[in-house]
């Protein structure tokens, strides 16, 4: 039973693990795609030597999601650094040899982590498929680059890499829909679990009442 509650634990962990990591990916890649935009832009108000609409609003929207993209690498990179530190406590606890009430204790700071953190992980798990639509997105492009490489016979460098970044894409892609998938059955548990334990705490409030009156 332990055994079996163990593997589960360690699949919630690693599910974890990997929706944060794609966040980060992705927030990193949407940061980078910002800044280029905002620089592009602001070099072609010098290069014109005049204030442009067009311009000056993809400056705006290139700073906007520079901002925001690296407050969510941040916030993505927080909890990746808790679930880290949760799993190297299990490693820990299980070389050591993990008991019952060892695990319990695990699952207890886990299910506390997910509460506390419950709205950013939602949203992460929509962010995850969003960027799963983009590395898709990008994974045709690089599939059809490719193709007219092929077709217009270009050096084979160019084609290894168009083939490189397509198979990398498609990975990406795959990972960003997968996971979250997988990790709404463990948010599901979680959930539960956070139910139990307000009935719990009601219970308990109930009955301290009850010896008080």
């Amino acid at each position: 039973m332990v055994t079996e509650t163990m593997a589960k634990f360690q699949r919630e962990l690693n599910s974890l693990q990997g929706l944060t990591i794609i966040n980060i990916v992705f927030g990193g890649l949407a940061m980078s795609f910002g800044i280029a935009v905002g620089v592009q832009n602001i070099l072609s108000l010098v290069q014109a030597q005049s204030l442009l609409l067009t311009q000056l609003v993809l400056i705006t929207l290139g700073f906007l999601a520079t901002t925001i993209s690296m407050r969510w690498v941040v916030s993505s990179a927080e909890l990746l650094d808790s679930a880290t530190d949760m799993k190297d406590d299990y490693t820990e606890k299980k070389k050591a040899g993990i008991d019952e009430e060892g695990l319990t204790g695990l699952i207890v700071k886990m299910t506390a982590h997910y509460r506390e953190n419950k709205p950013t992980i939602k949203t992460m798990m929509l962010i995850s498929r969003i960027a799963g639509v983009c590395f898709l997105i990008s994974g045709a492009f690089n599939l059809a680059t490719a193709l007219t490489n092929v077709m217009t016979g270009v050096p084979q460098l160019d084609v290894l890499a168009s083939i490189i970044g397509t198979g990398l894409s498609f990975a990406m892609a795959t990972a960003s829909f997968v996971i979250p998938h997988f990790f709404s059955k463990y948010s599901k548990i979680w959930d539960y679990r956070l139910e139990e334990t307000a009935k719990a705490e009601n219970e308990l409030k109930k009955r301290i009442e009850e010896s008080e009156e």
